[in-house]
């Protein structure tokens, strides 16, 4: 009986019987909680759908994420184009379905809403490179969710962003704090960059991890809800601060260009230090002199483009007050030498804290 009808249903070439065919098909597939699919069925019936999908009314596509969405019956593809439907339809296929494609978990990351991302950033099986694309493009709240997500991992580079946004955002600052006292690797993160006296890092967070007292931080802010907060003689805002990483990656560039763009240039000699192995002081001194050449070969070490180098030799007359007249012709002298080969810098040890960030 249900095989005439599915045979009379896909006979009928108007949407609509399309559409009944799908939910008839998905109704007794998923019914069938007895039998184990195999991979041939869960391929055929996927491809099946796949064929109708974009004639499938919006009744069908529904029956679809109500039966299947949080189940191993069908195979990525067919989860990832689900993922593709507005928020309402996609967010048990993107929170969680076991079948959605790492790939389309990051295009979500890269191009998603953040509704979309939100969901994203609740998943167990995210990687770095998400987590990363997700702090760098997405709003304060998928961030939040990511601190909340324990199983969400954090690279070198993404703590060094979340640092950038807490030492104006309380929220932020908050959020680290509560991570740290839940997740031990997180924890260990924080102390090694501490370690590093790395200038990024709020003074009340340092001086929470130095004592101990990261709950009574987290408390604090949590007990001032409205307006700003002073914390050791530093305003910290409610609202997200206007930090923008470049271009929505969180490349060693893109760190850079935003310490730039804040004024932070004891933070940008920190990193460029430790990306070419050298000692703070000497980084400093040569970016503090007249030595235009040695300035240059400096930073031809840390491979950044030439857009970079351009921003970071307008940070340096502002930090220094000079003129930004001959910004144009260093430039081009620095894009000169980047077309020709060059040692590769010295590498640091490879317990190196920021080795993820090179």
């Amino acid at each position: 009986m249900l095989r005439e009808q599915l045979e009379q249903l896909a006979r009928i070439k108007e949407p609509e019987a399309r559409s009944k065919l799908i939910r008839t098909l998905v109704g007794e597939y998923a019914r069938s909680e007895d039998h184990e699919p195999t991979e041939m069925e869960r391929e055929l019936f996927s491809r099946i759908v796949l064929s109708v999908f974009d004639q499938l009314d919006r009744a069908a596509r529904y029956e679809l994420v109500v039966r299947l969405a949080k189940t191993d019956r069908i195979i990525p593809d067919l989860a990832d184009r689900l993922a593709q439907e507005d928020y309402e339809l996609s967010e048990p296929v993107i929170e969680c379905s076991p079948m959605i494609s790492q790939n389309g978990l990051m295009q979500i990351a890269k191009n998603g809403g953040n509704d979309k991302r939100k969901s994203t950033a609740k998943r167990p099986d995210l990687s770095e490179e998400m987590t990363d694309t997700m702090i760098a493009r997405a709003s304060r709240d998928v961030v939040h969710e990511l601190l909340h997500n324990m199983a969400a991992p954090f690279s070198v580079r993404g703590t060094l962003a979340l640092l950038i946004f807490a030492n104006t955002e309380a929220d932020v600052l908050a959020g680290i704090a509560r991570r740290a006292l839940e997740d031990e690797e997180f924890l260990q993160t924080q102390m090694d960059i501490l370690e590093t006296n790395c200038p990024l890092i709020p003074p009340p967070l340092k001086k929470a991890l130095e004592t101990g007292e990261l709950q009574r931080l987290a408390k604090t802010i949590e007990e001032r809800h409205d307006g700003s907060i002073d914390l050791d003689g530093i305003t910290y805002s409610r609202h997200e601060a206007s930090i923008q990483i470049a271009n929505g990656e969180l490349s060693f560039d893109a760190i850079l260009r935003t310490l730039f763009e804040e004024g932070r240039l004891d933070a940008a000699i920190w990193l460029i230090s430790r990306k070419i192995n050298l000692a703070d002081e000497v980084v400093s001194d040569t970016l503090k002199s007249d030595a235009d050449g040695a300035i240059m070969r400096l930073m031809l070490q840390t491979g950044i483009h030439e857009k970079t180098y351009r921003d970071f030799l307008k940070a340096r007359c502002e930090w220094l007050d000079r003129s930004t007249r001959s910004i144009p012709e260093l430039v081009m002298r620095y894009k000169s030498e980047l077309k020709k080969p060059h040692q590769p810098p010295g590498q640091p040890p490879s317990q190196s804290l920021l080795k993820a960030v090179t």
